[in-house]
């Protein structure tokens, strides 16, 4: 088969792709617009050989880099030996990798989390924590336990079940309120710069919140916390948050589902995010990060004593996927965590990330620049009106034109005029954080430039 042109795919492109978070016609819109032909390393080329360093790490899958052999080749001998087998239909057979995904998992992941049900992305493993807490509940005993606390700002997917416990304010539309599950129930975020609780030293405002949400809704009916232990856009919470929660919670029978999707395996500068704070969570999601973009694979992984719930007649998981635990999306995530642990990149994460942060304060000698903030090779910038007020800079049109100046500038980086969030892959080195930083800064001025700031 003839390999098409470029300029043919480019129109194909324009006239049939309708990209996420988009218009149908935004490629069309663009007379620029190109293709993406190779990625190695920190790296994408595209077809007229232009390099974009990445500083999204593939939207926040890739901790490795990009173009690793050693994955590719780990795909192709599992599709060349079985290229799948359905695991939902109770036929009694699996797999080589993952099986052996799922040991591995067990043994990595915090406190007696030990049962793992495989999806095909964080989303899909959300969903199955929904239905699997919501059940659990139900069959421990507790049938009015169905509501889920989520936090204000936390981002967990985009189907009816996720956006139902997400807080991020820009996937949520009132054409969906009449659909969207009504089980969601949110509480404040933990966020120091915008704390609303704390005018001096912090009192846990934040934290004392869950438990008068929880009263408020009344104990026997909340099932569980669905959480990201940083939140969306770098937020890191009181060093005693989470054990406040914790205990709170556990006062009322209420299960924490740690959403992993993003701060999984390193990038906080920990193995998990949860580990900053030795919480043990009763439901771990995972997703992008466990095969680093290599294959789409998700994975809800529970407590024996959440599962002991689903033993006996009757009582299985009311859920399946077709193509979970897919033998090439496994075996791609057991390479995957091979090179973490050989190549350090958890340990690399956590010293990269302070050389990171301390690039990044130098942002803050610009006058849209409200913050800098970050754990790890997770980071964050604030944009903001005024410095004084924090009032959020929040200009969708703003941040295209930045977007676009970026990229044109060789940084594949994006923004939507309310803040930066920097999530490189953990294989980046100081001198591409240079890079970033220096772009970074003439996008700054970029922008102050177009809002008449002097």
């Amino acid at each position: 088969m003839e390999e098409p042109h470029i300029d043919q795919l480019s129109r194909q492109a324009k006239e049939h792709l309708w990209p996420h978070y988009t218009g149908h016609n935004t490629y069309g819109d663009m007379s620029d617009f190109g293709i993406a032909v190779e990625a190695k390393g920190n790296y994408y080329i595209d077809d007229k050989g232009k390099r974009y360093l990445d500083g999204t790490g593939g939207s926040h899958c890739c901790l490795i880099g990009h173009g690793r052999q050693e994955v590719a080749d780990a795909v192709y001998q599992q599709m060349n030996q079985m290229e799948f087998i359905g695991e939902s239909l109770g036929l009694r057979l699996t797999t080589v990798p993952t099986t052996q995904l799922s040991a591995r998992l067990a043994q990595m992941t915090p406190g007696d989390l030990s049962k793992v049900y495989f999806s095909l992305s964080a989303t899909e493993a959300i969903e199955d924590a929904l239905k699997m807490v919501i059940q659990y509940q139900s069959q421990a005993g507790n049938p009015r336990k169905y509501k889920i606390l989520f936090r204000d700002g936390s981002h967990h997917g985009y189907t009816f079940g996720a956006m139902a416990v997400s807080g991020d304010r820009a996937i949520k539309s009132p054409i969906f309120s009449s659909v969207t599950p009504s089980m969601g129930v949110m509480v404040p975020e933990a966020h120091e710069y915008r704390c609303r609780f704390c005018t001096g030293s912090c009192n846990l405002g934040c934290a004392i919140a869950v438990e008068d949400a929880i009263q408020f809704e009344d104990p026997e009916t909340v099932a569980a916390f669905m959480m990201e232990p940083v939140a969306k856009g770098a937020i890191v919470p009181h060093a005693d948050y989470w054990t406040t929660v914790r205990a709170i919670c556990d006062k009322y029978g209420i299960l924490i589902i740690d959403d992993e999707a993003v701060t999984g395996f390193g990038r906080t500068g920990t193995l998990f995010g949860v580990d900053h704070w030795g919480l043990k969570p009763d439901i771990m999601i995972l997703g992008k990060t466990l095969a680093s973009g290599y294959q789409p694979i998700g994975a809800t992984i529970t407590t024996t004593k959440v599962a002991e719930q689903f033993v006996g007649p009757g009582k299985e998981l009311k859920m399946a996927h077709t193509l979970a635990g897919h033998p090439a999306g496994t075996a791609a995530a057991i390479a995957n965590l091979d090179i973490i642990e050989r190549e350090n990149l958890v340990e690399r994460s956590k010293k990269l990330g302070e050389y990171l942060l301390i690039k990044l304060e130098t942002l803050m000698e610009h006058h849209i620049v409200g913050e800098v903030r970050g754990i790890g090779l997770l980071a964050a910038v604030d944009l903001v009106k005024d410095k004084n007020t924090k009032q959020a800079l929040d200009d969708p049109a703003l941040g295209r034109k930045m977007t676009r100046f970026m990229l044109d500038n060789g940084l594949y980086f994006y923004t939507r005029g309310t803040r930066l969030e920097i999530h490189p892959p953990l294989t980046i080195t100081e001198a591409e954080i240079d890079d970033m930083i220096s772009i970074l800064d003439q996008t700054m001025n970029y922008a102050e430039r177009e809002l008449n700031i002097k």
